[in-house]
């Protein structure tokens, strides 16, 4: 424990009696040496919030409603805001734009409650002090003027356009898009700001793309260590590297990917065990080439994952090692880590094996033609071993997924998008993308290889990263719980288990709102992460989850193919355990960290590309289904997955918005509208800035009269 932690845990102590500054040193029996650090720690703990100083001059601790109300401020689009107290168990407090008193985004603040929590309403309250401006970067638009400029936020949530002057405008021109600081706040009257950096000209191509990752700070260049590190990478497997591996290149092994798929980081093979199967499960060894405390691993670590933004994708790994040496190419001998599970006819994993070894795919398949293949397309393939194979693939997929849904797996049941991106940035088509039976047997084949692996370490107890997925709030799902109640189905009790969930989902299969139940139920379970503890996933109903199978794109595979090793060479007993779990917490949250910055971007690209596809359509009218309804308006989603909201308050007709019932009450109409409900609207505008769509209810009947 550091001095640090010492002082804090001294303060909050229940039998701890105010002290000065000079009675805390006699106290640590600091010498003439350690006091100056014992007063830069209190000054610090002063500045950080976590101490205070009374009018007596003793050191205080924060009282529980003084530590609730010190957080961070979360602006929403309106450019109304939330308080997010550092206390995780202290509610939301909403934050009108009057009251924030020139706060902005990620500021920390100390608030006070104006009005105390409502059944369905948050607290309300106000920014009574900023304590520590955000080291903002922002993204916008500069407008350029002949003696200053103006940055234009591309997050609308921001408030306010960024002055600059121009001195500090690095030579940027009107309508390029840049990144700017903000480095003063006046009382009164815009931020001022510099530019940093200028992403590019209004027309570059797939400018607002880069805009996006440039906000979301994910890297983009590897370092020039890297690069040289790659040169000492060979281009094929030597003989030397074989040596003290498993060969199974004997084994007939497929891998199953997209047509575009470039990087095949799992293969597969699979034969007969009497009454029972041996899958075998085969992983890129990814940690062959990319070893610790190296530039490659630094640079990988950093990104956390790749993140793939349809026309550009921000690999983990440089393309040598993702396409190319680790990549499981067919006819090519490459390493691997390798998982054999010997599964019975119940689907239980009865016997396991890791290997290091070394393999040689035999084919290449794709999804569409598997999927052809196992729905009864005899002709798409003439080799008889791999139809065989391909059978008992699926007789296990079919094993593997009862024995899931007989625990209480949940299995979302939702279309996702297809979007067709061009080169330049043009969005060519958007369609709902289905699953087919080849994608779900490969996802069921990952999925038990992840099971096996966690198992193994967790009945171990040696440290360890988990993938955890914990149980929705009590807020969620009585917000959930009156959705359903509102479509006519019901979940019964309050503590409330995966079967609960998969239940409902069974009930609406088929059924005209089983699309949208099952996206609401997805918003209403927490966000999956990594943990350096073991904790259930609660999505896919198992005690043990880890992430095993795509070290090429995520990095926490990658530890676990180290830990992994450690095994399978046998020098678990060689390895320091305080240290390792150490290193797995700070990684567990990095990684969590980077995977949200990616799905972040990833989810803003979706959105653009949904809004600039759209824009072809303004004025043109379509059939879709009721998402979701708020006092505001009413989310309506088409059938090619493209979401819009239909606002009250720009149709000519007054609307009443039901909490209790999740209903639309048109007052005029005398009209009720649902969640789930088919309606016809008319695209009016599409805000590609904000990325948002907006729509117009229209009246069926007058348009079928037309």
């Amino acid at each position: 424990m550091n001095i640090k932690e010492l002082i804090l845990n001294l303060i909050y102590d229940d039998d701890y009696i105010p002290m000065t500054l000079k009675e805390l040193e006699i106290y640590l029996k600091a010498d003439r040496y350690t006091k100056s650090a014992v007063k830069d720690i209190v000054d610090e703990l002063v500045n950080e919030n976590k101490i205070r100083i009374s009018n007596k001059k003793r050191i205080m601790p924060l009282t529980d409603d003084e530590l609730n109300l010190i957080g961070k401020i979360s602006m929403a689009a309106g450019g109304y805001g939330f308080f997010i107290s550092d206390n995780k168990d202290f509610d939301d407090v909403y934050i009108s734009r009057d009251r924030l008193n020139g706060a902005h985004n990620n500021d920390k603040v100390r608030i006070k409650i104006l009005r105390q929590k409502e059944t369905s309403k948050n607290a309300e309250g106000e920014v009574s002090e900023i304590l520590e401006r955000a080291n903002e970067e922002l993204i916008g638009t500069y407008q350029a003027s002949k003696k200053f400029g103006f940055v234009i936020v591309d997050d609308r949530s921001h408030p306010d356009d960024i002055y600059i002057e121009k001195n500090n405008s690095l030579g940027a021109k009107n309508g390029d898009k840049v990144v700017v600081e903000i480095i003063s706040h006046p009382k009164s009257g815009n931020p001022e700001g510099k530019i940093i950096e200028i992403i590019g000209g209004k027309n570059d191509k797939n400018i607002d793309v880069l805009s996006i990752i440039r906000q979301e700070k994910i890297p983009t260049e590897f370092s020039k260590q890297t690069k040289k590190e790659l040169l000492f990478i060979g281009d094929e497997v030597g003989e030397d590297e074989l040596i003290g591996r498993t060969d199974l290149s004997e084994l007939f092994t497929v891998t199953i990917d997209g047509r575009d798929s470039k990087d095949f980081d799992d293969a597969i093979s699979i034969e007969k065990n009497g009454d029972n199967y041996d899958l075998y499960v085969h992983i890129a060894d990814v940690s062959h080439y990319v070893k610790r405390h190296t530039a490659l691993d630094d640079d990988a670590y950093e990104r956390g994952n790749s993140t793939y933004l349809y026309n550009i994708v921000i690999p983990m790994l440089p393309e040598k090692l993702s396409n190319g040496i680790c990549s499981l190419n067919p006819g090519e001998i490459r390493l691997a880590i390798t998982a054999k599970m010997t599964i019975d006819k119940k689907g239980k994993v009865v016997n396991n094996n890791f290997y290091e070894s070394f393999i040689k795919s035999d084919k290449r398949l794709v999804y569409d033609d598997v999927n052809d293949f196992l729905e009864g397309d005899n002709d798409i393939y003439d080799d008889e071993i791999l139809k065989e194979k391909l059978r008992l693939f699926n007789e296990i997929y079919k094993i593997l997924r009862k024995s899931r849904d007989n625990r209480g797996s949940i299995d979302f049941n939702f279309e996702e998008s297809q979007i067709d991106v061009s080169e330049t940035g043009k969005v060519l088509n958007i369609e709902a993308l289905e699953r087919g039976p080849g994608n779900k047997m490969i996802e069921e084949f990952m999925l038990i290889a992840n099971e096996t692996v966690a198992s193994l370490f967790a009945y171990m107890d040696f440290p360890f990263i988990y993938r955890i997925h914990e149980k929705p709030s009590e807020e969620k799902l009585e917000g959930f719980k009156r959705a359903l109640n509102a479509m006519g189905y019901n979940i019964k009790g309050n503590d409330l288990h995966p079967k609960d969930f998969q239940n409902i989902l069974k009930e609406v299969e088929g059924k005209k709102e089983e699309k949208i139940i099952n996206m609401l139920m997805l918003r209403t379970m927490k966000k999956a992460k990594y943990a350096n503890y073991n904790d259930i996933h609660f999505g896919l109903s198992t005690k043990f989850y880890t992430h095993f199978t795509a070290p090429i794109r995520r990095y926490p595979d990658l530890i676990v193919h180290r830990i992994l090793k450690y095994f399978i060479e046998n020098k678990l007993s060689k390895v320091n355990q305080t240290s390792l779990e150490s290193n797995l917490e700070q990684a567990a949250d990095h990684l969590s960290i980077t995977e949200r910055r990616s799905e972040e971007a990833e989810r803003a690209v979706e959105d653009l590309m949904k809004c600039k596809y759209m824009t072809r359509f303004i004025g043109d009218i379509f059939d879709g289904r009721i998402s979701s309804i708020t006092e505001f308006g009413m989310f309506i989603e088409l059938e090619n997955t493209v979401e819009g909201l239909f606002m009250y308050k720009f149709s000519d007709h007054r609307y009443d918005f039901f909490e209790d019932s999740l209903r639309a009450f048109d007052v005029d109409s005398k009209k009720y509208y649902s969640i789930g409900q088919e309606v016809r609207i008319k695209v009016i505008n599409v805000d590609l800035v904000k990325r948002e769509i907006d729509f117009y209810l229209e009246d069926e009947d007058e348009i079928i009269s037309q």
